[in-house]
């Protein structure tokens, strides 16, 4: 069962309305921006990667030390790139946009569309 077209529409225009904001469109420009900060990417690969290896140690049982003071030291690292702190706030408000169209829309038609999603 899909959705009638009136709520197709009106689901599309919301988008529409949703990309013309300030913290989409600033999300975007700040997204992009990371993408091209080389340094940073590779940062950002080189944390993932010694964190996938700490995890895959931790679960077996061992503490590596060496590879959490690399994690914490790249983690320093990673704070101080202004392209990633630059992103990261504009996605946590972009996030926080959506969540209160959410809320609205949960209040509009009384039911918690984040609980619903929680469990499913």
């Amino acid at each position: 069962m899909g959705l009638n077209d009136d709520l197709r529409e009106k689901a599309i225009a919301l988008s529409d309305a949703i990309v013309e904001t300030t913290e989409y469109v600033d999300f975007l420009k700040k997204e992009e921006v990371l993408k091209e900060d080389s340094e940073t990417q590779q940062l950002l690969m080189e944390f993932q990667q010694k964190q996938q290896d700490f995890i895959s140690k931790q679960l077996s049982g061992e503490v590596d030390q060496d590879l959490l003071n690399q994690l914490t030291d790249l983690q320093s690292r990673l704070k101080a790139r202004e392209s990633l702190s630059n992103f990261l706030e504009s996605y946590t408000r972009l996030l926080d946009m959506l969540g209160e169209v959410t809320d609205i829309i949960s209040q509009r038609i009384n039911v918690d569309i984040a609980e619903v999603f929680r469990q499913r």
